[in-house]
């Protein structure tokens, strides 16, 4: 993934090279988030908000179209215990800007892998030191994202972002497992 994204990050420097000081080079910046989740199991049930945090970095291809890079966490916390269910993903992101005014629709997909944590604790108490009986499962996952947002442009150089997406999991081994649901963001994108 870190080759990938070196080459993309040459390839864009290097393309836009030849253009003027005026063109974006890219934007990028950070997001939190929240939504509701809900997975398949009566037990360890997700079923409540999740929150978290992220950030994302795209350059311009031509007036509309951007390709970059994301990565998010977000975290349930179970009511009945200190565990909680964690995903963490990042991936490949193409998004296409409708419009190039002060509200600008922009839609767009992102695509990598991810892993989710999932520590459910039976007994016990984190805060001593005697044993506690925990379910503790880790499981990677192919992640496809679509997601549409609204950037509003504040200044030539910073937007406030509303996003909203839903991520579908193909190939997954265990999908009853999983957490399904919208997440919302509100971030900021700073331009250059």
């Amino acid at each position: 993934m870190n080759k990938i994204l070196a080459l993309l990050i040459s390839f864009v420097l290097i393309s836009n090279s030849g253009f003027s000081q005026e063109r974006e080079l890219f934007r990028g910046g950070m997001f939190l988030h929240t939504g509701y989740q809900k997975n398949n199991l009566n037990f360890p049930k997700v079923d409540g908000l999740i929150y978290g945090i992220g950030g994302k970095i795209s350059f311009r291809f031509g007036e509309h179209l951007r390709i970059g890079t994301e990565g998010y966490v977000s975290t349930f916390n179970y009511k009945s215990n200190e565990g909680n269910y964690k995903i963490g993903w990042g991936g490949l992101l193409a998004e296409y800007q409708f419009t190039n005014k002060k509200l600008n629709p922009v839609a767009g997909i992102s695509f990598g892998a991810g892993k989710v944590h999932d520590l459910f604790v039976l007994s016990g108490d984190f805060e001593d030191n005697i044993v506690d009986q925990t379910i503790y499962k880790v499981y990677p996952t192919f992640i496809l994202s679509p997601h549409f947002s609204l950037e509003y442009t504040v200044t030539e150089s910073i937007n406030l972002v509303l996003k909203a997406d839903y991520q579908f999991y193909p190939g997954i081994q265990f999908p009853d497992y999983i957490s399904k649901g919208a997440r919302f963001y509100f971030g900021v994108l700073f331009m250059r």
